[in-house]
């Protein structure tokens, strides 16, 4: 199956309206990015060289590349020679099999010290600029000097670093500086975000009153920062050493805003830089051989190029279920060779609904169980630390990534020392018994709104006269047993009611990670 370069490309829109509201006068698009362009204008037209992926997510991020030899054109890559970056520092629960090994989480915690630059990568005096414009999250500024934390104020953590240190108590004891994750959101200004922007602001405001950051663009050109040197570090353990030339790709939603665009890219150049990765021009926020993509697009063009599945002239849903947001877009597929995306034939969907406001409302649940055991505050022991740790450690890990709504399974057993007895509570010898019941609620509240997005995606089609066959599951929060459980029932509830025959396409084994967006570049 052949596929066309020049169909998947496109930058941000300007002033793009949310998911829910886009109107069908918004489809306009920029000129799409002639990705020849990557083997044009050279001295030497086919150098060895890197083509690298930056996919920069909600609550994970992943980078892939590839590697292009000399006297040969990007579009001669073979999809099964991508490759993922691993190895992320402190990730001890790596298995090989599995593909969130290939993914490292978006969150960062600073040291509440102006003067921490000094001793790590983050010193370059040209950061990202116009941190304040559009961007900036609007809260009151709170008066009052805040207090240093101990061991943890004096490092910067990104990635699984911030897990480490999220299971210590003491970590919990203060909480004048919390983790910040779901920053990648304070570049959508649309309605949908406004809440996850609303509760990052807290962290923001004491970073800038201590001058640790000048804004939230600081913070994700320090994350990008580290992922980059870790990235280059990898390659050079594989033999790419800075020998290689290097083509950037960098993968955006949709419906950003040009805007927003430049502030990423102006982000990215900044982490370029620092890392010593390729060359960048901060002064004019310009990289060399960057490309960004929309990540809808690039993510269907991957599966143009590598699904028998999908065939000339099929309609299909691309239903994206990451970490923060759930996307959905459907396409009609040309029908001559080589196959491409035609259009986009409805309004984009989406929500606030991935995996990680499953955690969410688990939390929620704890803290209101909780709240009255107030014996259990012990010193750097706190019910805050508590419920922050079984999160992590015990729903995180263990109940979300298997928990199958169909099975008859008894309730769930959570250890917690000095726990009273409290029969009405579920209490019992230091534990607490989680009904099944109170998991499936948790679930359920974001897998009916899932499915009532992928509904809304198939009704707006065959109202426009098309017939839609397919629904293809990408994202983190795709490989959910309940998730793709609930999907499947939905599709042949549609289908008796419509008679029609729609199929749920699941994520491949490492799709998630292994290089989805990279095929925008062949």
């Amino acid at each position: 199956m052949s596929f066309s370069r020049s169909s998947t490309v496109t930058l941000g829109r300007e002033n793009a309206p949310n998911h829910q509201h886009q109107s069908e006068e918004d489809h306009s698009r920029p000129e799409p990015i002639n990705l020849d362009l990557l083997d044009e204008d050279r001295v030497d037209p086919f150098p060895k060289r890197l083509i690298i992926a930056v996919d920069f997510g909600t609550t994970y991020s992943a980078v892939s590349y590839v590697d292009v030899p000399q006297g040969y054109p990007s579009d001669s890559v073979d999809p099964r020679s991508i490759r993922s970056i691993g190895n992320y520092p402190e990730n001890y629960n790596y298995h090989y099999n599995d593909p969130m090994g290939l993914e490292v989480p978006t969150e960062v915690i600073y040291p509440l010290d102006r003067h921490f630059r000094d001793h790590f990568n983050l010193d370059n005096p040209e950061e990202p600029p116009e941190n304040g414009d559009r961007v900036e999250v609007q809260a009151p500024d709170e008066d009052g000097d805040i207090s240093m934390l101990s061991d943890m104020s004096e490092e910067f953590r990104w990635g699984y670093r911030v897990h480490e240190v999220w299971n210590r108590p003491s970590t919990h004891s203060n909480t004048t500086n919390q983790p910040l994750s779901r920053f990648k959101l304070l570049l959508d200004n649309s309605e949908m975000t406004q809440s996850v922007r609303r509760d990052v602001s807290q962290t923001i405001n004491t970073l800038k009153r201590r001058h640790v950051i000048q804004g939230p663009l600081h913070v994700i050109a320090d994350f990008l920062t580290y992922l980059l040197e870790h990235t280059r570090s990898q390659l050079r353990r594989q033999g790419f050493d800075d020998s290689y030339e290097k083509e950037m790709i960098l993968c955006v939603p949709a419906i950003w805003t040009q805007k927003a665009c430049r502030d990423m890219q102006a982000c990215l150049a900044a982490a370029m830089k620092r890392a010593n990765f390729t060359r960048a021009d901060l002064q004019n926020k310009s990289i060399d051989n960057l490309f960004i993509v929309s990540e809808p697009e690039a993510a269907a063009a991957h599966m143009l190029s590598t699904s028998a599945e999908i065939k000339s002239g099929d309609c299909f849903v691309l239903l994206d279920a990451g970490g923060g947001t759930v996307d959905a877009n459907t396409y009609r597929v040309s029908r001559e060779e080589p196959l491409r995306l035609e259009t986009e034939i409805v309004a984009p969907g989406g929500g606030l609904h991935g995996s990680s406001y499953l955690n969410e409302g688990f939390r929620e649940y704890l803290e209101d169980l909780l709240a009255e055991e107030t014996y259990l505050n012990d010193g750097t022991e706190t019910i805050h630390g508590i419920v922050e740790r079984i999160t992590f450690e015990e729903f995180e890990k263990r109940i979300k990534r298997g928990f199958d709504y169909r099975q008859q399974r008894p309730r769930k057993e959570i250890y917690i020392k000095g726990l009273r007895d409290n029969p009405a509570k579920g209490f019992r010898n230091e534990c607490i018994y989680v009904p099944k019941q109170k998991i499936q609620e948790i679930f359920f509240r974001h897998l009916d709104a899932i499915v009532e997005i992928v509904k809304s995606q198939l009704e707006e089609a065959r109202g426009k006269g098309y017939t839609v066959e397919k629904v293809v599951l990408i994202g983190g929060f795709g490989t959910s047993i309940s998730l793709s459980q609930r999907l499947k029932e939905f599709l042949e509830e549609y289908g008796r009611e419509h008679n029609c025959r729609v199929t749920l396409m699941e994520p491949q084994q490492g799709f998630v990670s292994q290089g989805k967006y990279l095929n925008a570049a062949d």
